[in-house]
């Protein structure tokens, strides 16, 4: 029997996708990998694979049973059960109804003016070089999820270390990262006492006194989503604008036609979500029974993973997929999922990108790297790929 590949795979130069996608996608759309537990899955990378295994329910994404497949031996928080990502129907869709009302494209509109006035803020405190990630990318999402959920500030570089632990794939051991995550949880907790006396009108004091038919979310779910909105909030939409201004500025063509022409930005951002998803799209599903997928069945009790790079990057879907094409229209891209399971933030992030770029391109159009792209080092053992910094200047 031959030896089974190992994944995540390691990504390219630049956050590109590894060249095993491709040669998945033509030859064994259903293939086994390994998983760094040992656990073997199949891995699915054609678009119409994914869309089909993200949309049907017989695909579950509750691992708690003994046995369930894992990423990583010990913990790992894409297998953390308990959780709005690690649930099913129904209880998945009682969490999941009590926040949806925060994040519809009507209240997200309400948030752009004061992200365009943060973001102008920011600039006008900027030298004249600097560095993107750490004083930009970062900074406005964890400024923008506080004002979201109501929060004054947060001890930022503890949370970022907390984040980095939780989603660390090589450097940390099991016992450090669920340490990390307990720790992360007690803060989360410590700020929902906070609000219970003092509750303010932020989406944190909303999930406080949500309720739907007199149910209310447990003191648990109420952390466990505090500390997913903080880790999701910040941590992916800054990794997506870090290597969409790389991917804009090398070459700079990217970035000067959207000076010149700014309407294109909401394309531009759809497009840049599909090519810079800052990780694998890595989170087991498990058949709960035998299921016909266009390229084949998966069977009962399989673990599968459907590849949401691999899918973005379809060309039967996205011709020419890796070149960057601001005003590419047709169907959308994986990044935030399907189903039931579709990215609760997906519109404050779309929003985010937008208004960012659309203050960058008309206060910074002169913006430039001020080192070679090749020459930036990039995060690596992390769920999370991205540069790890960005020098430019004004």
């Amino acid at each position: 029997m031959a030896e089974l590949e190992s994944f995540p795979f390691l990504t390219g130069p630049r956050g590109c996708p590894h060249a095993r996608y491709a040669q998945r996608r033509e030859s064994d759309p259903l293939g086994r990998v390994q998983l760094p537990s040992g656990d073997v899955v199949t891995l699915v990378t054609r678009y119409d694979d994914v869309v089909a295994v993200l949309s049907d329910p017989r695909f579950s994404r509750d691992l708690s049973y003994p046995g369930a497949p894992r990423m990583f031996e010990g913990y790992n928080i894409a297998d953390s059960p308990g959780s709005l990502m690690n649930t099913d129907p129904p209880e998945h869709t009682r969490m999941r109804r009590l926040l949806s009302g925060t994040f519809t494209p009507r209240q997200v509109a309400t948030w752009r003016p004061r992200l365009r006035a943060l973001t102008h803020e920011l600039i006008d405190t900027l030298p004249g070089e600097f560095d993107f990630v750490g004083e930009l990318a970062f900074p406005l999402p964890v400024q923008m999820i506080c004002d979201v959920m109501g929060v004054a500030g947060i001890d930022t570089e503890q949370v970022r270390g907390w984040s980095d632990a939780m989603l660390s794939t090589s450097s940390l051991t099991s016992e450090e990262k669920l340490a990390a995550a307990m720790e992360f949880y007690a803060y989360g907790a410590d700020l929902i006492a906070a609000h219970r006396h003092d509750p303010g009108d932020g989406l944190l004091a909303s999930m406080i006194e949500a309720r739907d038919e007199g149910d209310r979310l447990s003191q648990d779910e109420l952390v466990r989503m505090t500390v997913g909105l903080f880790l999701a909030g910040h941590e992916t939409t800054g990794s997506v604008l870090a290597r969409s201004m790389l991917r804009l500025l090398d070459p700079r063509e990217g970035y000067e036609r959207l000076v010149a022409d700014p309407e294109l930005i909401t394309t531009a951002v759809e497009e840049l979500l599909r090519l810079e998803t800052p990780g694998e799209g890595a989170m087991i599903r498990v058949a709960t029974e035998d299921v016909e997928l266009p390229s084949g069945t998966i069977g009962k009790g399989e673990g599968v993973i459907a590849a949401f790079v691999g899918a973005n990057n379809d060309p039967s879907v996205f011709p020419d997929p890796q070149t960057l094409a601001l005003d590419r229209k047709g169907p959308q891209h994986i990044t935030f999922g399907r189903g039931a399971h579709f990215c609760l933030g997906a519109n404050l992030a779309r929003m985010e990108l937008q208004e960012i770029l659309g203050v960058l391109v008309e206060r910074l159009p002169g913006l430039t790297l001020t080192e070679p792209a090749g020459d930036l080092p990039w995060t690596e053992g992390n769920l999370v790929h991205r540069p790890v910094r960005l020098p430019v200047r004004m």
